[in-house]
């Protein structure tokens, strides 16, 4: 198997939280980072995805191997987290990630040092994870391409469509409305694809209604 995930999760639940405030939810786009470069590494394992749970006390559960996936422990007590700046539930986000690495690749017998460059990696980016999403595409005319920019934060994930022309003068710059938080939130990007030379729809995954059309 190709180790292919990373996701973090808390023992703590608030039924008060707003669902963008839950801990596991804010860690995601620090997981996706992290995730794409461990993938990009092709590192051979018993599982592709690793589970880290934290736990407020001092009583860990034992680390659990079933049906390609890893579940271990680590101490960290997520009450406090809440007050933290962004860029510090960043650098906290991805030392959990490590110490539960370090539990995984004793369990796995892997070796710890590919991880650790993901680490400086991130650390390189100054934890952002901004990325384009998928391949450009082109317009029937082959004179003008369109992407998505994916800027991905702790509290929200901010879309932005670009048209562009063959040499890179940008033509068009346009958000695109999130209505969900979190993973969910990415499901707008389901379908990209050019109406005619000047217009492109946007389609979401699963929602039929939700479509956005953006014109020249």
């Amino acid at each position: 198997m190709i180790l292919r995930g990373i996701r973090i999760f808390s023992d703590e639940y608030n039924p008060n939280e707003k669902l963008e405030e839950v801990f596991h939810i804010q860690a995601e786009s620090m997981c996706s980072m992290f995730s794409s470069f461990v993938y990009e590494k092709k590192i051979r394992t018993s599982v592709t995805v690793i589970n880290i749970e934290c736990r407020s006390t001092n009583a860990l559960e034992r680390t659990i191997e079933i049906d390609g996936f890893l579940d271990v422990c680590v101490h960290y007590d997520v009450k406090n987290f809440a007050k933290f700046s962004e860029q510090q539930k960043k650098e906290i986000q991805l030392e959990i990630i490590m110490l539960g690495l370090k539990k995984a690749c004793e369990h796995l017998s892997l070796e710890y040092a590919p991880f650790e460059e993901i680490q400086k990696q991130i650390i390189s980016l100054d934890y952002n994870h901004c990325f384009i999403w998928k391949k450009p595409k082109f317009s029937p005319n082959r004179k003008r391409k369109v992407f998505v920019k994916v800027d991905w934060g702790v509290y929200k994930i901010d879309l932005m469509l670009v048209i562009e022309e063959r040499n890179g003068t940008i033509l068009l710059q346009r958000a695109v409305p999130i209505n969900h938080p979190g993973t969910m939130g990415l499901d707008i990007l389901g379908e990209l694809k050019w109406l005619d030379n000047d217009t492109v729809e946007l389609k979401h995954r699963y929602i039929k209604s939700e479509v956005y059309t953006f014109t020249l």
